[in-house]
């Protein structure tokens, strides 16, 4: 298959939060560099959160070269194993776990806790060198990158953050609970996308806090349409099919541990699937009006992919749950949550494994699509 010829449209890449999930991210890129054969990145825009944000910030870095950037995530993310992400001793954890029952047990006294349960040292130092900040610079100046957003929550305002960078006509924007704001990104912003409420402890940015960047967007598509997106490829991390049916021997109560890896759920899938849909829903809508009435609009079609995996993943989790770190295992135990459904090992698990089977689930469900690809694609 010959190299693609690049649409002109401003074409933006959404990568959507997830935890271990983001491994299914990887697997998809590699197989569009397969499949386009681009140099130059096919995404001029390109927008992440949570785990997507780090993704993202890959993507966009080394936009001058799409295929050396999708070999060096699926090398990076080969090589990871829990402790790559947190801390996973059995002390740090106990510490950590002990200081938020603490709290809630005497908190009336004055004892506050401002932590998680995890703790992300090792993260943010995988972060620290990782991130090429020069690069990012190089790219844009190129014209390789017109924009990349990175969405963190504010914790003191109560709103989604969309920290971008890119050329100068792109132009701060302030909407119900969410804003753009141009910064130079820095390792900080990611880390601040990906600090997950509860697990991890908030991120301090300039004067304000920040957590994980799906707790707040209600509107993940917001920032790639604010920096000029007119195609916009999404990447998530759940199938879309249905939930199974309840099962046959009877229901019980949720553990904490199970609603948990369902409000993980909600946190990073349900907001993308309908802002997703309501694109689609304002696509039509704009297709129907004739071109008098298409001028009066500030709305415009924007053309959307979206791609997910084609089979549920917490069946890729269960059979791996062993892989996860003693400690962790304990604590997930302590939960309620192990050995259930699989939906909190498949957000934690960030072992090879696992890992690997999410990449090839990525690499496969995409390349089973490349006529819609490439149709994607082209002009």
């Amino acid at each position: 298959m010959g190299r693609l010829k690049p649409a002109s449209e401003k074409t933006a890449l959404i990568l959507q939060g997830g935890g271990a999930r983001g491994a299914y991210h990887v697997g998809t890129l590699k197989a569009i560099a397969e499949i386009t054969k681009a140099r130059i990145s096919p995404f001029h825009i390109v927008c992440g959160s949570s785990v997507g944000a780090i993704n993202a910030a890959s993507i966009a870095v080394m936009s001058r070269d799409f295929q050396a950037a999708t070999r060096h995530l699926e090398t990076l993310w080969r090589a990871l194993h829990c402790d790559s992400i947190y801390e996973t001793g059995g002390l740090p954890l106990f510490v950590n776990s002990s200081r938020w029952a603490a709290t809630m047990m005497f908190g009336f006294l004055g004892l506050r806790s401002t932590g998680g349960f995890l703790d992300y040292a090792p993260l943010r130092r995988l972060l620290e060198s990782e991130f090429n900040r020069p690069q990012l610079e190089r790219a844009i100046k190129t014209g390789a990158l017109h924009a990349l957003a990175i969405t963190a929550s504010s914790y003191d305002q109560g709103n989604a953050v969309s920290f971008y960078e890119g050329v100068d006509e792109i132009r701060d924007w302030t909407r119900a609970r969410r804003m753009g704001r141009r910064t130079k990104i820095g390792p900080e912003h990611l880390l601040a996308s990906s600090a997950l409420s509860f697990a991890f402890p908030p991120v301090r940015i300039e004067n304000e806090y920040f957590g994980d960047g799906a707790l707040r967007s209600n509107s993940p598509l917001s920032p790639a349409i604010h920096t000029g997106a007119e195609r916009i490829l999404v990447i998530g991390t759940r199938d879309t099919k249905h939930e199974r049916p309840p099962d046959d021997t009877g229901s019980h109560p949720p553990t904490f541990g199970e609603v948990a890896g369902h409000a993980l759920d909600i946190l990073f899938n349900d907001n993308l699937e309908l802002d997703y849909e309501r694109m689609e829903r304002i696509n039509k809508t704009l297709s129907l009006l004739t071109d008098e009435a298409r001028k009066k609009t500030p709305l415009k079609p924007i053309r959307p992919l979206l791609l997910t995996p084609s089979q549920d993943v917490r069946d890729l989790a269960r059979p791996h749950a062993q892989d996860l770190p003693r400690a962790v295992r304990i604590l997930m135990r302590s939960a309620g949550a192990w050995r259930k459904d699989g939906r909190l090992e498949s957000y934690l698990m960030f072992e090879p494994a696992y890992v690997g089977s999410l990449i090839d689930l990525g690499h496969a469900d995409t390349l089973a699509r490349a006529d819609e690809i490439e149709a994607f694609f082209v002009n």
